[in-house]
């Protein structure tokens, strides 16, 4: 991400009279389309829901920092998210 801001070009406005109305040009400052397209693995998240029909609801763990990185690490291994990880994890342990 680039945080340098664009370089505009002020001489209208130094060189202009401040009863002169004239707008100066809009700046061109769209970003470049970028977009990943929609596939498999990059579709909305948020939309699935788990096959038993029940939604899935915010909480907040804190985890030891070597933790959480073996638990990505795992994740990523196995193509899954850190909550089906976690989910499949606290269902075995509590049964």
């Amino acid at each position: 991400m680039n945080l340098t801001p664009r370089p505009r070009d002020l001489t209208a406005l130094l060189n202009s009279d401040w009863t002169d109305t004239a707008i100066p040009e809009p700046v061109d400052t769209e970003k470049p389309n970028t977009a990943i397209p929609n596939t498999e693995k990059t579709k909305n998240r948020k939309d699935e829901k788990p096959e038993s029909g029940e939604g899935w609801v915010k909480t907040s763990v804190s985890l030891r920092a070597s933790t959480r990185r073996r638990l990505k690490t795992w994740a990523a291994a196995h193509d899954m998210r850190i909550q089906e990880v976690l989910e499949d994890a606290l269902d075995s342990y509590l049964s």
